[in-house]
């Protein structure tokens, strides 16, 4: 038994499926409890107050970690919630198009399908195939898919499926 397994799931089974239904690591459980503690000892203080002080804390660290202002940050529950909330507000028209891949998680891809079709524009999935050879070939392939009607791009550095690592820099 690993000494060091720092995660709350039974140590007496190998579990791999971390991306859908996955645990937190025991220290932001704990920090995550502590946190749930103290809002739950005082909700009001915590939520007018100190809770928000937390969370704009948190948002700068994150800001200058990912070299971005903080008021161009916002923290939500996961990122089925993200793109939900991304794919809703985005200004599309009928005949528009948002280019993507054919590797994305597919709760991401019935998101962007969805609000394309309420909207009259198009989810365009973009094939890339496998296996990889060059970081040109992958761009190629991707950007084959681009035309004058994208208005938008959506891409996972780290694909879903495969857990390939994308080149998202150069796209």
């Amino acid at each position: 038994m690993n000494e060091n397994f720092n995660f709350l799931v039974r140590k007496d089974i190998t579990f791999l499926n971390f991306g859908s239904f996955g645990s937190c690591p025991k220290e932001i459980f704990s920090f995550y409890q502590d946190k749930q503690l103290e809002l739950e000892s005082q909700p009001v203080s915590f939520i007018v107050e100190e809770g928000i002080h937390q969370l704009n804390n948190a948002r700068k660290s994150l800001a200058q970690y990912v070299n971005c202002h903080d008021d161009d940050l916002v923290f939500v529950t996961n990122p089925s919630y993200a793109i939900n909330t991304i794919a809703k507000s985005l200004p599309l028209n009928i005949g528009d198009e948002v280019l993507s891949t054919n590797l994305e998680y597919g709760a991401l891809i019935r998101t962007w399908s969805y609000y394309c079709d309420k909207k009259g524009a198009k989810f365009v999935q973009q094939s890339i195939p496998l296996p990889l050879s060059t970081v040109e070939e992958v761009v190629d392939a991707f950007f084959s898919g681009y035309n004058k009607n994208t208005k938008a791009i959506f891409i996972s550095q780290i694909t879903s499926s495969t857990a390939l690592i994308l080149p998202v820099a150069e796209i």
